[in-house]
């Protein structure tokens, strides 16, 4: 890593910069986990669901959780890049 690079890094570290970023890429990382979990338990209630109208309810809701999954996971990648 080149001086001036190095020292700019330091820089930010030292004053705090970045620190927001990281806790903020932690949280998106926990609530994926947290939606991801969710997920599985909603399609493991929608394969044992024998109501009709309930099993359409539980497939609107993974839709939605798998859309929230989805855009979460890509503005998570969009924080990892720099």
């Amino acid at each position: 890593m080149k001086r001036k690079k190095l020292l700019k890094t330091l820089a930010a570290f030292l004053n705090g910069e970045g620190r927001q970023e990281r806790q903020h890429r932690d949280d998106l990382e926990t609530l994926l986990a947290k939606l991801k979990k969710k997920e599985v338990e909603l399609e493991e209630r929608l394969r044992a669901e024998k109501n009709a109208r309930k099993k359409e309810r539980l497939g609107k809701e993974l839709e939605i959780v798998k859309a929230q999954h989805a855009k979460g996971a890509e503005t998570l990648q969009e924080l990892k890049e720099p």
